[in-house]
C-alpha cells in the first residue's frame, strides 16, 4: 500500500510539474473525460494496484495526492467548464467534485455503474451537514 500512496504523490507531483499554469488548456469538460484522462495518466500496474483497493482505501489514499492534483490542475477553484459541468449537477465544492471523480474512477475500473445521482445525493447532504 506504501508503494501505491507512493505511486500516486510521484504522479501528482510530476504531472503537476508538467501542467504549470496550463490547467485551463488541459483540464476535461465533463466526468467522463476525467475518467478517460486519469485513466491514459495510470500506468497498468498502478490501475492493478488501484483494483485491488477497495473503493474507501483509494479515495482515503487519494484525498491528499490525486484528488489534490485534480482539484489544482484541473481548474476546480475557479470557473471552469469541468467546475461548471459539476455545478450543473448541483456540485459546488472543489473537493466534493475530485472526490465523485476518484471514485467513479475506481468504479470505472471494475466496470462498476457510476451511481452518479446517489453520489451527487450524498455530497450535497456532507456540504449540508458541513454547512
Amino acid at each position: 500500500m506504501k508503494k501505491v500512496t507512493i505511486v500516486l504523490l510521484a504522479l501528482v507531483l510530476v504531472t503537476g510539474l508538467a501542467s504549470g499554469k496550463h490547467y485551463k488548456k488541459i483540464h476535461p469538460k465533463d466526468l467522463n473525460e476525467a475518467i478517460m484522462k486519469l485513466d491514459d495518466a495510470y500506468s497498468d500496474k498502478t490501475k492493478k494496484e488501484i483494483f485491488d483497493m477497495t473503493e474507501s482505501e483509494y479515495l482515503a489514499k487519494s484525498h491528499f495526492s490525486t484528488a489534490l492534483w485534480i482539484r489544482y490542475n484541473w481548474g476546480l477553484w475557479h470557473e471552469t467548464k469541468l467546475s461548471g459541468y459539476f455545478n450543473d449537477l448541483g456540485i459546488y465544492h472543489p473537493s466534493d467534485m475530485a472526490a465523485i471523480i476518484v471514485r467513479c474512477y475506481y468504479r470505472h475500473l471494475h466496470q462498476q455503474d457510476y451511481e452518479l445521482d446517489k453520489l451527487i445525493k450524498t455530497y450535497q447532504n456532507r456540504r449540508k451537514k458541513l454547512n
